[in-house]
C-alpha cells in the first residue's frame, strides 16, 4: 500500500511538472509570436527574416502587423478586416545554399487561398543572390468544398534574369465548388448541381535588399 502510495506521488510530480514545462512553452511561443505594428520603408516594403516584401496599398487605409519574424498581416483600420497576409519560410541546405519558401495568403469564405514562390539562394563572400525559381502555385484550404480548377502562375527576376536579388510572382487561379440543391417543381425532388466558380489575381515582390 506504502509503495502505492509513494508511485502515485512520484506521478503526480512527474505530471506537474510536465504541465509547468508546457505553461512554459506556451507562454514563450506565445510570446515570439506577438503582433507588432510595422511600417513601410519609403520603397513600400516590410521587413521580413530573410529579406523584403513589397507592399502596393492605401497606407494610410491599412496598418501592417508583423506577427514573429516570417509573417505580414494587412489590416483595413476602419473594419479591422485582414486583406491579405504574406510570409516565408527558409531552410539551410548545403555549401551557402538556402531554400526559401514565400507567399501571399487570401482568407474569405471560400477559406485559406496561397500563392507559393519556392526558390534558391546562393550566399558568396556575404553576398546572397536567388538562383533559381524550383516551384510556384497555388494552394488552398478550404472547409467548405472549394478547390482549384484552373491555376497559372509566373515568377520573373526584376533585372531581366538569373541570378537576381528581386523576383515578382503573379498568378491567376480558379476555384470551384460544387453545390447541390433539390427541384422544388421536381415530384420526387430531384438533386440538382451546379458549380460556383471565382477567379483571383494575386501577385508580389520579394527582394533580399
Amino acid at each position: 500500500m506504502k509503495k502505492r502510495v509513494i508511485f502515485l506521488l512520484v506521478l503526480v510530480a512527474i505530471l506537474a511538472s510536465a504541465m509547468i514545462l508546457f505553461a512554459k512553452f506556451s507562454l514563450s511561443e506565445k510570446s515570439s509570436r506577438e503582433k507588432i505594428v510595422v511600417t513601410p520603408d519609403i520603397f513600400g516594403r516590410v521587413k521580413l527574416n530573410g529579406g523584403y516584401i513589397g507592399l502596393s496599398y492605401d497606407f494610410s487605409q491599412v496598418k501592417m502587423l508583423k506577427i514573429g519574424d516570417d509573417r505580414i498581416e494587412v489590416i483595413d483600420k476602419k473594419t479591422g478586416k485582414l486583406l491579405d497576409a504574406y510570409g516565408e519560410e527558409i531552410k539551410s541546405l548545403d555549401n551557402g545554399r538556402s531554400q526559401y519558401i514565400v507567399y501571399r495568403e487570401k482568407e474569405n469564405d471560400f477559406g485559406i487561398l496561397r500563392l507559393y514562390t519556392i526558390f534558391e539562394t546562393q550566399e558568396e563572400n556575404g553576398n546572397k543572390e536567388i538562383g533559381k525559381v524550383v516551384g510556384k502555385y497555388w494552394d488552398i484550404m478550404s472547409r467548405s468544398g472549394w478547390y482549384i480548377e484552373n491555376q497559372h502562375v509566373v515568377t520573373i527576376s526584376t533585372t531581366g534574369n538569373f541570378p537576381t536579388t528581386e523576383i515578382e510572382t503573379g498568378g491567376t487561379v480558379t476555384i470551384v465548388k460544387n453545390r447541390v440543391y433539390r427541384d422544388i417543381n421536381s415530384l420526387f425532388l430531384k438533386k440538382n448541381y451546379e458549380f460556383i466558380r471565382k477567379n483571383i489575381d494575386l501577385g508580389y515582390r520579394y527582394s533580399l535588399y
